[in-house]
Protein backbone atom coordinates (compact mmCIF):
# COMPACT_ATOMS: atom_id res chain seq x y z
CA UNK A 1 0.00 0.00 0.00
CA UNK A 2 2.69 2.35 1.21
CA UNK A 3 4.60 1.31 -2.06
CA UNK A 4 1.39 2.40 -4.22
CA UNK A 5 0.69 5.47 -2.89
CA UNK A 6 4.67 6.70 -3.52
CA UNK A 7 4.15 5.54 -6.79
CA UNK A 8 1.35 7.90 -7.66
CA UNK A 9 2.62 10.86 -5.83
CA UNK A 10 5.60 10.56 -8.11
CA UNK A 11 3.23 10.05 -10.89
CA UNK A 12 1.30 13.05 -10.19
CA UNK A 13 4.91 14.71 -9.79
CA UNK A 14 6.54 13.77 -13.12
CA UNK A 15 3.15 14.71 -14.71
CA UNK A 16 2.63 18.30 -13.35
CA UNK A 17 6.85 18.90 -14.46
CA UNK A 18 5.50 18.21 -17.60
CA UNK A 19 2.81 20.55 -17.71
CA UNK A 20 5.01 23.28 -16.87
CA UNK A 21 8.15 25.79 -18.03
CA UNK A 22 10.48 27.36 -15.82
CA UNK A 23 12.10 30.87 -16.90
CA UNK A 24 14.84 32.19 -14.43
CA UNK A 25 17.33 34.62 -14.67
CA UNK A 26 19.11 37.66 -13.67
CA UNK A 27 18.65 41.36 -14.69
CA UNK A 28 21.85 42.99 -14.43
CA UNK A 29 21.89 46.73 -12.59
CA UNK A 30 18.33 46.07 -11.61
CA UNK A 31 16.26 49.00 -10.58
CA UNK A 32 14.16 47.89 -7.68
CA UNK A 33 10.00 48.28 -8.59
CA UNK A 34 10.66 48.09 -12.43
CA UNK A 35 8.24 45.53 -13.50
CA UNK A 36 9.35 42.33 -15.49
CA UNK A 37 6.49 40.87 -17.46
CA UNK A 38 5.77 37.71 -19.66
CA UNK A 39 2.63 38.13 -22.02
CA UNK A 40 1.21 34.75 -23.06
CA UNK A 41 -2.05 35.00 -25.24
CA UNK A 42 -4.88 32.88 -25.31
CA UNK A 43 -4.52 32.58 -29.10
CA UNK A 44 -3.80 36.04 -30.33
CA UNK A 45 -2.91 39.24 -29.86
CA UNK A 46 -1.47 41.55 -27.23
CA UNK A 47 -4.30 42.47 -24.58
CA UNK A 48 -2.83 43.57 -21.07
CA UNK A 49 -4.79 41.06 -19.30
CA UNK A 50 -2.83 38.23 -20.36
CA UNK A 51 0.10 39.39 -19.10
CA UNK A 52 1.81 38.49 -15.49
CA UNK A 53 4.22 40.02 -13.64
CA UNK A 54 7.32 38.14 -12.54
CA UNK A 55 8.40 38.81 -9.13
CA UNK A 56 12.63 39.89 -8.96
CA UNK A 57 14.61 40.01 -5.98
CA UNK A 58 16.77 43.02 -4.83
CA UNK A 59 19.84 41.37 -6.57
CA UNK A 60 17.83 40.86 -10.02
CA UNK A 61 17.34 36.89 -9.63
CA UNK A 62 14.21 35.90 -10.62
CA UNK A 63 12.12 32.51 -11.33
CA UNK A 64 8.92 31.38 -12.12
CA UNK A 65 6.93 28.49 -12.99
CA UNK A 66 4.29 28.56 -15.73
CA UNK A 67 1.67 26.50 -16.11
CA UNK A 68 1.19 25.22 -20.02
CA UNK A 69 0.09 22.10 -21.99
CA UNK A 70 1.18 22.71 -25.49
CA UNK A 71 4.03 25.18 -27.07
CA UNK A 72 2.94 28.38 -26.34
CA UNK A 73 4.81 31.63 -28.09
CA UNK A 74 5.46 34.56 -24.91
CA UNK A 75 6.58 37.68 -24.55
CA UNK A 76 8.56 39.21 -22.33
CA UNK A 77 8.82 42.76 -21.27
CA UNK A 78 11.14 44.62 -19.34
CA UNK A 79 11.79 48.26 -19.66
CA UNK A 80 10.30 48.28 -22.81
CA UNK A 81 12.61 45.61 -24.58
CA UNK A 82 10.68 43.05 -26.16
CA UNK A 83 11.34 39.86 -26.56
CA UNK A 84 9.47 36.32 -27.96
CA UNK A 85 9.92 33.23 -26.07
CA UNK A 86 8.96 30.14 -27.14
CA UNK A 87 7.78 27.99 -24.06
CA UNK A 88 7.41 23.73 -24.11
CA UNK A 89 5.87 21.73 -21.40
CA UNK A 90 8.96 20.42 -19.65
CA UNK A 91 11.33 22.78 -20.89
CA UNK A 92 13.57 25.61 -19.33
CA UNK A 93 15.26 28.74 -19.79
CA UNK A 94 17.87 30.43 -18.16
CA UNK A 95 18.21 34.28 -19.46
CA UNK A 96 20.65 37.31 -18.43
CA UNK A 97 18.40 40.72 -18.61
CA UNK A 98 20.13 44.11 -19.50
CA UNK A 99 18.01 47.67 -19.75
CA UNK A 100 18.36 46.97 -23.93
CA UNK A 101 19.67 43.12 -24.33
CA UNK A 102 18.39 39.64 -23.22
CA UNK A 103 20.76 36.72 -23.68
CA UNK A 104 20.03 32.67 -23.37
CA UNK A 105 22.01 31.58 -21.09
CA UNK A 106 21.04 27.56 -21.07
CA UNK A 107 18.00 25.40 -20.30
CA UNK A 108 16.85 23.07 -22.57
CA UNK A 109 14.53 25.70 -24.51
CA UNK A 110 17.92 27.90 -24.98
CA UNK A 111 18.04 26.68 -28.79
CA UNK A 112 14.81 27.45 -29.92
CA UNK A 113 15.24 30.43 -28.30
CA UNK A 114 18.27 31.21 -29.64
CA UNK A 115 17.29 30.71 -32.96
CA UNK A 116 14.31 33.13 -32.50
CA UNK A 117 16.66 36.00 -31.65
CA UNK A 118 18.68 34.93 -33.91
CA UNK A 119 16.43 35.30 -37.26
CA UNK A 120 14.82 39.11 -35.61
CA UNK A 121 11.74 37.55 -35.20
CA UNK A 122 10.72 40.69 -33.41
CA UNK A 123 11.99 43.30 -35.59
CA UNK A 124 10.06 45.52 -37.71
CA UNK A 125 10.69 45.54 -41.15
CA UNK A 126 11.92 48.07 -42.94
CA UNK A 127 8.26 49.19 -44.84
CA UNK A 128 7.14 50.03 -41.60
CA UNK A 129 9.48 52.54 -40.09
CA UNK A 130 9.42 55.93 -40.87
CA UNK A 131 10.45 57.86 -43.67
CA UNK A 132 10.04 54.57 -45.34
CA UNK A 133 6.38 53.93 -44.62
CA UNK A 134 5.44 56.94 -46.08
CA UNK A 135 7.66 57.42 -48.97
CA UNK A 136 7.02 53.99 -49.74
CA UNK A 137 2.88 54.97 -50.15
CA UNK A 138 3.45 57.32 -52.70
CA UNK A 139 5.13 54.33 -55.31
CA UNK A 140 2.94 52.78 -57.76
CA UNK A 141 1.68 49.15 -57.81
CA UNK A 142 4.67 48.00 -59.90
CA UNK A 143 7.08 49.33 -57.53
CA UNK A 144 5.49 48.35 -54.52
CA UNK A 145 5.92 44.45 -55.33
CA UNK A 146 9.25 45.58 -56.32
CA UNK A 147 10.81 47.15 -53.36
CA UNK A 148 8.42 45.80 -50.68
CA UNK A 149 6.68 42.65 -51.41
CA UNK A 150 9.58 40.67 -53.18
CA UNK A 151 12.40 41.21 -51.47
CA UNK A 152 9.99 40.07 -48.24
CA UNK A 153 8.94 37.32 -49.85
CA UNK A 154 12.29 36.47 -50.49
CA UNK A 155 13.57 37.48 -46.75
CA UNK A 156 11.12 34.55 -45.62
CA UNK A 157 13.01 31.82 -48.02
CA UNK A 158 16.16 32.91 -46.47
CA UNK A 159 15.21 32.59 -42.71
CA UNK A 160 13.38 29.15 -43.72
CA UNK A 161 17.16 28.04 -44.81
CA UNK A 162 18.75 29.23 -41.78
CA UNK A 163 15.63 27.27 -39.25
CA UNK A 164 16.16 23.91 -41.45
CA UNK A 165 20.12 24.11 -41.33
CA UNK A 166 19.24 23.44 -36.92
CA UNK A 167 19.49 20.57 -35.52
CA UNK A 168 16.18 21.38 -34.03
CA UNK A 169 13.20 18.98 -34.12
CA UNK A 170 11.14 19.00 -37.40
CA UNK A 171 8.00 20.00 -35.90
CA UNK A 172 9.78 22.77 -33.88
CA UNK A 173 11.43 24.06 -37.20
CA UNK A 174 7.65 24.50 -38.62
CA UNK A 175 6.34 26.28 -35.90
CA UNK A 176 9.13 28.74 -36.04
CA UNK A 177 9.20 28.93 -39.59
CA UNK A 178 5.14 29.62 -39.48
CA UNK A 179 5.57 31.91 -36.86
CA UNK A 180 8.18 34.09 -38.60
CA UNK A 181 6.28 33.69 -42.17
CA UNK A 182 3.04 34.27 -40.85
CA UNK A 183 4.28 37.82 -38.90
CA UNK A 184 6.18 39.13 -42.06
CA UNK A 185 2.37 38.47 -44.13
CA UNK A 186 0.79 40.47 -40.87
CA UNK A 187 3.30 43.28 -41.32
CA UNK A 188 2.96 43.26 -44.96
CA UNK A 189 -0.66 43.05 -44.61
CA UNK A 190 -0.70 46.57 -41.81
CA UNK A 191 1.14 48.31 -44.78
CA UNK A 192 -1.13 47.64 -47.43
CA UNK A 193 -4.14 48.91 -45.04
CA UNK A 194 -2.69 51.64 -42.82
CA UNK A 195 -0.37 53.22 -45.78
CA UNK A 196 -2.40 56.05 -47.36
CA UNK A 197 -2.51 54.07 -50.89
CA UNK A 198 -5.43 54.52 -52.91
CA UNK A 199 -7.94 51.72 -52.36
CA UNK A 200 -7.36 50.03 -55.82
CA UNK A 201 -3.38 49.71 -55.10
CA UNK A 202 -3.93 48.55 -51.85
CA UNK A 203 -6.61 45.87 -52.51
CA UNK A 204 -4.02 44.54 -55.69
CA UNK A 205 -1.08 44.57 -53.06
CA UNK A 206 -3.26 42.44 -50.71
CA UNK A 207 -4.29 40.21 -53.45
CA UNK A 208 -0.76 39.92 -55.02
CA UNK A 209 0.20 39.45 -51.15
CA UNK A 210 -1.80 36.64 -50.16
CA UNK A 211 -1.94 34.74 -53.48
CA UNK A 212 1.89 34.06 -53.28
CA UNK A 213 1.34 33.25 -49.67
CA UNK A 214 3.27 29.75 -48.53
CA UNK A 215 1.50 29.24 -45.35
CA UNK A 216 -0.49 26.33 -45.31
CA UNK A 217 -3.80 26.88 -43.58
CA UNK A 218 -4.14 23.26 -43.21
CA UNK A 219 -1.85 22.94 -40.40
CA UNK A 220 -3.17 24.18 -37.10
CA UNK A 221 0.29 24.35 -35.30
CA UNK A 222 0.79 27.92 -35.34
CA UNK A 223 1.06 30.55 -32.53
CA UNK A 224 -0.47 33.69 -32.56
CA UNK A 225 0.91 35.16 -35.40
CA UNK A 226 -0.14 32.27 -37.38
CA UNK A 227 -3.30 33.11 -35.74
CA UNK A 228 -2.99 36.75 -36.57
CA UNK A 229 -2.54 35.56 -40.44
CA UNK A 230 -5.19 33.60 -39.86
CA UNK A 231 -7.43 37.16 -39.40
CA UNK A 232 -5.61 38.83 -41.67
CA UNK A 233 -6.35 35.67 -44.52
CA UNK A 234 -10.74 36.28 -43.46
CA UNK A 235 -10.25 40.12 -44.49
CA UNK A 236 -8.35 39.14 -47.65
CA UNK A 237 -11.12 36.86 -48.67
CA UNK A 238 -13.55 39.76 -47.86
CA UNK A 239 -11.35 41.80 -50.09
CA UNK A 240 -11.11 39.12 -52.94
CA UNK A 241 -14.71 38.32 -52.98
CA UNK A 242 -15.73 41.86 -53.51
CA UNK A 243 -13.41 42.70 -56.09
CA UNK A 244 -14.77 39.50 -57.94
CA UNK A 245 -18.47 40.83 -57.32
CA UNK A 246 -17.32 44.10 -58.80
CA UNK A 247 -15.28 42.76 -61.54
CA UNK A 248 -18.44 39.97 -62.54
CA UNK A 249 -21.04 41.82 -61.53
CA UNK A 250 -22.42 39.31 -59.40
CA UNK A 251 -25.95 40.19 -58.34
CA UNK A 252 -26.29 40.50 -54.49
CA UNK A 253 -28.77 38.01 -54.51
CA UNK A 254 -26.29 35.23 -55.65
CA UNK A 255 -23.65 33.40 -53.62
CA UNK A 256 -20.67 35.34 -52.35
CA UNK A 257 -17.57 33.94 -53.66
CA UNK A 258 -15.31 31.78 -50.79
CA UNK A 259 -18.53 32.64 -48.46
CA UNK A 260 -20.97 30.95 -50.11
CA UNK A 261 -24.15 32.87 -48.96
CA UNK A 262 -25.72 36.09 -50.98
CA UNK A 263 -24.87 39.97 -49.89
CA UNK A 264 -28.02 40.23 -49.20
CA UNK A 265 -28.23 37.27 -46.47
CA UNK A 266 -24.93 38.45 -45.42
CA UNK A 267 -26.29 41.93 -44.60
CA UNK A 268 -29.29 40.52 -42.28
CA UNK A 269 -26.89 38.25 -40.57
CA UNK A 270 -24.73 40.91 -40.12
CA UNK A 271 -27.08 43.09 -38.57
CA UNK A 272 -27.82 40.27 -35.90
CA UNK A 273 -24.34 38.76 -35.07
CA UNK A 274 -22.13 41.70 -36.23
CA UNK A 275 -18.85 41.10 -38.16
CA UNK A 276 -17.45 38.62 -36.54
CA UNK A 277 -20.20 36.25 -37.45
CA UNK A 278 -19.67 37.26 -41.50
CA UNK A 279 -15.61 36.60 -40.76
CA UNK A 280 -16.73 33.33 -39.08
CA UNK A 281 -18.69 31.73 -41.90
CA UNK A 282 -15.89 32.75 -44.27
CA UNK A 283 -13.53 30.59 -42.58
CA UNK A 284 -15.76 27.79 -41.99
CA UNK A 285 -15.61 27.55 -45.58
CA UNK A 286 -12.00 28.07 -46.59
CA UNK A 287 -10.41 26.80 -42.92
CA UNK A 288 -10.53 23.47 -41.34
CA UNK A 289 -12.19 22.99 -38.11
CA UNK A 290 -9.77 23.15 -35.60
CA UNK A 291 -8.51 26.01 -36.40
CA UNK A 292 -12.10 27.91 -37.06
CA UNK A 293 -12.31 27.17 -33.16
CA UNK A 294 -9.47 28.70 -31.19
CA UNK A 295 -9.61 31.59 -33.93
CA UNK A 296 -13.81 32.41 -33.13
CA UNK A 297 -12.95 31.72 -28.95
CA UNK A 298 -10.35 34.75 -29.46
CA UNK A 299 -13.30 36.85 -30.69
CA UNK A 300 -15.70 35.72 -28.19
CA UNK A 301 -12.85 36.40 -25.38
CA UNK A 302 -12.65 39.84 -27.16
CA UNK A 303 -16.38 40.64 -27.15
CA UNK A 304 -15.94 39.46 -23.07
CA UNK A 305 -13.44 42.31 -22.72
CA UNK A 306 -15.67 44.91 -24.77
CA UNK A 307 -18.40 43.96 -22.63
CA UNK A 308 -20.71 43.66 -25.69
CA UNK A 309 -23.43 41.46 -24.43
CA UNK A 310 -25.70 41.37 -27.49
CA UNK A 311 -23.00 40.05 -29.76
CA UNK A 312 -20.69 37.86 -27.50
CA UNK A 313 -24.68 35.85 -26.77
CA UNK A 314 -25.32 35.64 -29.88
CA UNK A 315 -21.68 34.58 -31.91
CA UNK A 316 -21.65 32.24 -28.43
CA UNK A 317 -24.96 30.36 -29.42
CA UNK A 318 -23.61 29.63 -33.40
CA UNK A 319 -19.66 28.76 -31.65
CA UNK A 320 -21.21 26.17 -28.79
CA UNK A 321 -23.59 24.78 -31.81
CA UNK A 322 -20.81 24.15 -34.18
CA UNK A 323 -18.28 22.91 -31.30
CA UNK A 324 -20.91 21.33 -29.06
CA UNK A 325 -17.82 19.71 -27.35
CA UNK A 326 -15.54 22.70 -26.74
CA UNK A 327 -13.52 22.87 -23.90
CA UNK A 328 -13.86 25.90 -23.03
CA UNK A 329 -17.77 25.63 -22.95
CA UNK A 330 -18.32 26.79 -19.48
CA UNK A 331 -16.03 29.47 -19.62
CA UNK A 332 -18.10 31.02 -22.71
CA UNK A 333 -20.91 30.83 -20.57
CA UNK A 334 -19.33 32.02 -17.65
CA UNK A 335 -18.17 35.53 -19.59
CA UNK A 336 -22.29 35.85 -20.67
CA UNK A 337 -23.48 35.56 -17.16
CA UNK A 338 -20.78 37.99 -15.80
CA UNK A 339 -22.09 40.75 -18.33
CA UNK A 340 -25.66 40.21 -17.54
CA UNK A 341 -25.05 40.60 -13.76
CA UNK A 342 -23.19 43.86 -15.00
CA UNK A 343 -26.20 44.63 -16.76
CA UNK A 344 -28.36 44.13 -14.20
CA UNK A 345 -26.62 46.06 -11.75
CA UNK A 346 -26.68 49.20 -13.57
CA UNK A 347 -29.53 49.03 -14.46
CA UNK A 348 -30.73 51.65 -12.48
CA UNK A 349 -28.27 54.01 -12.50
CA UNK A 350 -29.03 57.61 -12.31
CA UNK A 351 -25.68 58.67 -13.69
CA UNK A 352 -26.50 57.15 -16.74
CA UNK A 353 -28.84 59.46 -18.70
CA UNK A 354 -30.52 58.88 -22.02
CA UNK A 355 -31.55 61.84 -22.96
CA UNK A 356 -34.24 60.52 -25.33
CA UNK A 357 -36.25 59.20 -22.59
CA UNK A 358 -36.83 63.26 -22.12
CA UNK A 359 -37.04 64.68 -25.21
CA UNK A 360 -36.07 64.24 -29.22
CA UNK A 361 -32.72 66.15 -29.81
CA UNK A 362 -32.87 67.91 -33.38
CA UNK A 363 -29.25 69.36 -32.91
CA UNK A 364 -26.51 68.74 -30.52
CA UNK A 365 -26.70 72.21 -29.25
CA UNK A 366 -30.25 70.86 -27.48
CA UNK A 367 -28.16 69.03 -25.37
CA UNK A 368 -25.37 71.58 -24.80
CA UNK A 369 -26.97 73.96 -23.49
CA UNK A 370 -28.57 72.38 -20.78
CA UNK A 371 -24.98 72.29 -20.23
CA UNK A 372 -24.04 75.45 -19.55
CA UNK A 373 -21.54 76.30 -16.99
CA UNK A 374 -19.58 72.93 -17.81
CA UNK A 375 -17.66 71.74 -20.20
CA UNK A 376 -18.58 69.40 -22.53
CA UNK A 377 -16.79 66.35 -23.83
CA UNK A 378 -18.49 65.01 -26.53
CA UNK A 379 -17.64 61.28 -27.63
CA UNK A 380 -18.95 60.51 -31.20
CA UNK A 381 -19.03 57.32 -31.48
CA UNK A 382 -20.70 53.30 -32.31
CA UNK A 383 -21.26 50.18 -30.50
CA UNK A 384 -20.14 48.20 -33.78
CA UNK A 385 -16.81 50.29 -34.01
CA UNK A 386 -13.33 48.49 -32.48
CA UNK A 387 -11.83 52.04 -31.84
CA UNK A 388 -14.80 53.37 -30.20
CA UNK A 389 -15.13 50.74 -27.74
CA UNK A 390 -10.76 50.69 -27.35
CA UNK A 391 -11.29 54.45 -26.78
CA UNK A 392 -13.77 53.50 -23.57
CA UNK A 393 -11.11 51.68 -21.56
CA UNK A 394 -9.68 54.84 -21.41
CA UNK A 395 -12.75 56.68 -19.91
CA UNK A 396 -12.70 55.83 -16.34
CA UNK A 397 -9.17 57.35 -15.80
CA UNK A 398 -10.50 60.32 -17.60
CA UNK A 399 -13.78 60.61 -15.78
CA UNK A 400 -11.49 60.60 -12.13
CA UNK A 401 -9.52 63.06 -12.88
CA UNK A 402 -12.28 65.49 -13.59
CA UNK A 403 -15.07 64.20 -11.14
CA UNK A 404 -15.20 67.01 -8.72
CA UNK A 405 -14.71 69.67 -11.77
CA UNK A 406 -16.80 71.30 -14.02
CA UNK A 407 -16.80 68.97 -17.12
CA UNK A 408 -19.94 66.55 -18.40
CA UNK A 409 -19.47 63.69 -20.78
CA UNK A 410 -21.74 63.63 -23.99
CA UNK A 411 -22.17 60.18 -26.22
CA UNK A 412 -23.33 60.88 -29.27
CA UNK A 413 -23.56 57.18 -30.78
CA UNK A 414 -24.43 56.15 -34.26
CA UNK A 415 -26.09 53.38 -34.69
CA UNK A 416 -29.46 51.87 -36.79
CA UNK A 417 -32.96 51.72 -34.52
CA UNK A 418 -32.95 48.31 -34.65
CA UNK A 419 -29.92 48.42 -32.27
CA UNK A 420 -31.11 50.56 -29.97
CA UNK A 421 -32.37 48.04 -27.36
CA UNK A 422 -28.69 46.31 -28.05
CA UNK A 423 -27.02 50.15 -27.30
CA UNK A 424 -28.60 50.63 -24.12
CA UNK A 425 -27.63 47.43 -22.86
CA UNK A 426 -23.67 48.36 -23.93
CA UNK A 427 -24.08 51.32 -22.04
CA UNK A 428 -25.52 49.90 -18.67
CA UNK A 429 -22.57 46.77 -18.81
CA UNK A 430 -20.04 49.54 -19.37
CA UNK A 431 -21.03 51.75 -16.78
CA UNK A 432 -20.72 54.20 -18.97
CA UNK A 433 -22.08 56.99 -16.90
CA UNK A 434 -23.09 60.39 -18.53
CA UNK A 435 -25.44 61.55 -21.13
CA UNK A 436 -26.18 59.30 -24.42
CA UNK A 437 -27.94 60.25 -27.23
CA UNK A 438 -28.17 58.02 -30.46
CA UNK A 439 -28.79 58.78 -34.43
CA UNK A 440 -28.93 56.32 -37.02
CA UNK A 441 -26.73 56.60 -40.58
CA UNK A 442 -29.33 58.95 -42.13
CA UNK A 443 -29.73 61.23 -39.04
CA UNK A 444 -26.01 61.91 -38.57
CA UNK A 445 -25.55 64.10 -41.17
CA UNK A 446 -27.15 67.00 -39.86
CA UNK A 447 -25.06 66.41 -36.73
CA UNK A 448 -22.24 66.02 -38.59
CA UNK A 449 -22.82 69.39 -40.32
CA UNK A 450 -22.89 71.30 -36.96
CA UNK A 451 -19.84 69.65 -35.59
CA UNK A 452 -17.58 69.90 -39.05
CA UNK A 453 -18.88 73.69 -39.78
CA UNK A 454 -15.70 75.44 -39.76
CA UNK A 455 -12.88 72.07 -39.04
CA UNK A 456 -10.49 71.98 -41.54
CA UNK A 457 -10.46 68.28 -41.68
CA UNK A 458 -14.23 67.44 -42.90
CA UNK A 459 -14.06 63.62 -42.66
CA UNK A 460 -16.70 62.10 -40.85
CA UNK A 461 -15.10 59.11 -38.82
CA UNK A 462 -15.46 56.94 -35.71
CA UNK A 463 -14.64 57.99 -33.00
CA UNK A 464 -14.37 61.74 -32.34
CA UNK A 465 -13.85 64.42 -29.83
CA UNK A 466 -15.06 68.03 -29.54
CA UNK A 467 -14.96 69.93 -26.38
CA UNK A 468 -17.62 72.73 -25.89
CA UNK A 469 -16.80 75.53 -22.94
CA UNK A 470 -18.84 76.86 -20.03
CA UNK A 471 -20.69 79.03 -22.87
CA UNK A 472 -21.70 76.43 -25.15
CA UNK A 473 -19.40 77.28 -27.85
CA UNK A 474 -17.95 74.64 -29.82
CA UNK A 475 -13.79 75.40 -29.10
CA UNK A 476 -12.04 72.16 -30.39
CA UNK A 477 -12.87 70.30 -33.43
CA UNK A 478 -10.96 66.85 -33.47
CA UNK A 479 -10.08 66.87 -29.82
CA UNK A 480 -7.38 64.61 -28.38
CA UNK A 481 -8.76 61.30 -27.22
CA UNK A 482 -8.89 59.52 -23.95
CA UNK A 483 -6.29 57.51 -24.60
CA UNK A 484 -4.02 60.27 -25.34
CA UNK A 485 -4.14 60.92 -21.42
CA UNK A 486 -2.19 63.94 -20.46
CA UNK A 487 -2.30 66.07 -24.17
CA UNK A 488 -5.87 65.77 -23.59
CA UNK A 489 -6.10 66.87 -19.50
CA UNK A 490 -4.01 69.85 -21.08
CA UNK A 491 -6.61 70.66 -23.72
CA UNK A 492 -9.56 70.34 -21.37
CA UNK A 493 -7.38 72.27 -18.19
CA UNK A 494 -7.06 75.20 -20.73
CA UNK A 495 -10.84 75.81 -21.31
CA UNK A 496 -11.62 75.04 -17.43
CA UNK A 497 -9.33 77.62 -16.46
CA UNK A 498 -10.82 80.02 -18.93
Amino acid sequence: MKKSIIFLLMTCFCLSSRAQFKLRGRIQNYEKGKPLDINIPLVFGFYKENSQNITVADNGKFEILVPITDRKSATLNYKGVFQTLLLSPGKDLIINLTDSTILFEGGSAATENKLIKQIKMDEVPFFMKSPAFNDLAKLSLAQLKQQVLTPSLADCDRINGIIAATSLPNQLKDYIRTEFCAQRMNHLNDFARTAELSKPTADSLILELFGKTSINLRNGFGGPAYYSFVDNYVRYLETSAFVKIRAEKIASSEPIPYFGISLDSANRLMNIYSKDYWRFIGLLNNVPLPVVEKYNFQQLVNLYHDKDLSHLRTLAAVHLKIFPNNKRRRLVESYIRNLDSLLVANKQNKQIRFFEDDKHAASIYDVIQELKGKVVYLDVWGTWCGPCRFELKFTPELKKRYMDKNVAFVYLDMDEDSRAHNWRDFIRINNLTGIHLRRSRAKMDAFWKELLLNAEDKAEYYPQYFIFDKTGKLVVEKAFRPSHGKQLFDQLDQILNQ
